[in-house]
């Protein structure tokens, strides 16, 4: 029960910084779509650089980022080919862009400090590393062809800054670079900013929902994805490594186990609504699994790590 309590009153500030956003919206007509340009090509690559300059010192932790890209791209394209029959209008898209990643830094990151301290936060930093290079190219690339041809979905791919900034920190860690403490303390303040509007962006595309946008048929699929197929995979993967692989440590598992719990990602509100791809529905089913989670994860965390 106090692990619960705890884990709650961690994860309250969340939903605090989205209902900030939805008056944002209302009151002072603030526009998402500016703030989602911000985050994409500004903030979110600094997270990046920070994250995998801080992981050089720890090998195992580089496997993390393989195995969120790989089990993100296969849930995505499993759930675009079931689905892509059932909605002609982007919808299906955006569900597989949502399938296979998760929030796994703005809800995951606060509950893994809440459980594990600050040891978590390299695993935390690898685990978006890995969703980051989803989210970046296949799951970009397939949202992007809802408005745009290959040729154009591809270009905007590669005008994405991730994979330019993850390669020139993977050739800084190889000649051994290890940049000073005001360089890491001026990332840290783009975390911080990245953090906060990555929540508040949910409130700003709740602000404009109508009931045109509701679609439970969706809704149902993607909550299916995130707490059922995600969990279940990664307590997969923790026994066998736990019986069989023993690459990683408890503390490692615990942290796994706590990003597969998350809700849906606020990176499908980010991109949906840069790319005009239905960012009223996506918002929706977000702040939907986002509400779910206040409950979910302490319930789950507490049955499954106490």
């Amino acid at each position: 029960m106090a692990l619960f309590t705890t884990l709650f009153i961690k994860i309250i500030p969340l939903y605090l910084l989205i209902f900030l956003g939805f008056i944002a919206n209302k009151s002072f007509s603030v526009n998402k779509e500016s703030i989602s340009r911000l985050i994409i090509y500004i903030f979110a690559p600094a997270i990046v650089l920070l994250g995998t300059l801080q992981a050089k010192d720890n090998k195992e932790l580089f496997l993390v980022p393989v195995i969120f890209f790989l089990i993100g791209s296969t849930i995505c394209l499993i759930n675009y080919f079931i689905t892509k029959k059932s909605w002609h209008d982007g919808t299906e898209k955006v569900l597989a862009f949502m399938a296979g990643t998760g929030n796994v830094g703005y809800f995951g990151l606060p509950v893994c400090l809440a459980i594990i301290g600050d040891l978590a936060l390299p695993v935390v930093a690898m685990v978006s590393l890995g969703l980051m290079i989803y989210e970046n190219t296949l799951a970009f690339y397939i949202v992007a062809r809802a408005t745009h041809s290959k040729d154009e979905a591809l270009s905007k791919v590669f005008r994405l800054p991730h994979l330019y900034v993850f390669a020139i920190a993977l050739i800084l860690n190889f000649f051994n670079f290890t940049p000073s403490k005001e360089v890491f303390d001026f990332l840290g303040m783009f975390k911080t900013v990245y953090f906060t509007l990555g929540m508040m962006i949910i409130g700003l595309g709740l602000a404009e929902i109508r009931p045109s946008h509701i679609d439970w048929k969706f809704a149902a699929i993607s909550l299916f994805n995130k707490f059922i197929i995600w969990p279940a995979i990664f307590l997969g993967i923790i026994y066998l490594d736990t019986n069989y692989f023993h690459i990683f440590d408890k503390t490692m598992h615990a942290a796994l186990l706590i990003e597969a719990l998350v809700p849906l990602s606020v990176s499908s509100v980010i991109y949906a609504t840069e790319l005009k791809v239905q960012p009223q529905k996506v918002a929706l089913v977000v702040a939907l699994s986002t509400l779910i989670a206040l409950f979910y994860i302490p319930i789950s965390v507490s049955f499954f790590l106490q």
